[in-house]
């Protein structure tokens, strides 16, 4: 129960200041006024959110210096192979999504080697973060987030990109060529910054309420 909560308000905080930058973006600096679009360009960045949370990312309240740093490949599987196990496939799940949604919407990322490059370098700067976090840094993580990212963009590939949310060439702009960049950008502003003040004023509020004995 208490987890689901904890989930919901982590929801609630970004969708506070999601929803109205992804409008600002899709219909003034993306120039992008087809719902569909909309829609396709809000869930990527629920996803970049969603991933910004899971990761564990600092937020500007709780940075705090943690060089915890793994540079040999495959040697916790050694030490503990079902948690090896787990955490390979939760990572590659976890980035699938990135794999399949970018190439769907934007044709710039139809290219397997940019989008595995992509994939590689949004894994790094998340292990990077997580020196300023209670996370542990590992270049496992590297090597399975990029490899989800190949997965999802397999499965992408099977339906040669073409969903009927996709933004048609002639509509688009160069912000939306870049449209991955800035967005990723935005979520990470907004986790940094303004998420956690919504989300701790909430928690101030549950944790005070009469109910949160009985469900935690």
């Amino acid at each position: 129960m208490v987890h689901l909560l904890s989930m919901g308000i982590e929801c609630i905080s970004s969708m506070v200041f999601l929803i109205p930058v992804i409008i600002i973006l899709q219909y003034i600096l993306f120039k992008q006024h087809s719902f569909y679009q909309f829609v396709m360009v809000l869930v990527t960045t629920v996803y970049f959110m969603a991933m910004y949370t899971v990761t564990g990312l600092p937020t500007a309240y709780t940075l705090r210096f943690n060089f915890s740093l793994n540079l040999i490949p495959l040697i916790d599987i050694i030490n503990s192979p079902a948690e090896y196990i787990k955490n390979t496939v939760l990572n590659i799940l976890l980035f699938m999504p990135l794999g399949f949604l970018l190439p769907v919407i934007w044709s710039e990322y139809h290219d397997a080697k940019k989008m595995a490059l992509t994939g590689l370098a949004v894994s790094a700067i998340i292990e990077i973060l997580q020196i300023f976090t209670f996370r542990f840094t590992d270049i496992d993580d590297l090597i399975t987030n990029t490899l989800g990212t190949a997965l999802g963009y397999g499965i992408a590939k099977m339906f040669s990109f073409k969903l009927p949310f996709k933004i048609s060439e002639r509509e688009k702009t160069v912000p939306m060529k870049y449209g991955p960049v800035i967005i990723f950008g935005a979520v990470f502003l907004i986790g940094f910054f303004l998420k956690p003040l919504v989300s701790n004023a909430i928690w101030d509020a549950v944790l005070y309420s009469s109910w949160w004995e009985s469900i935690k």
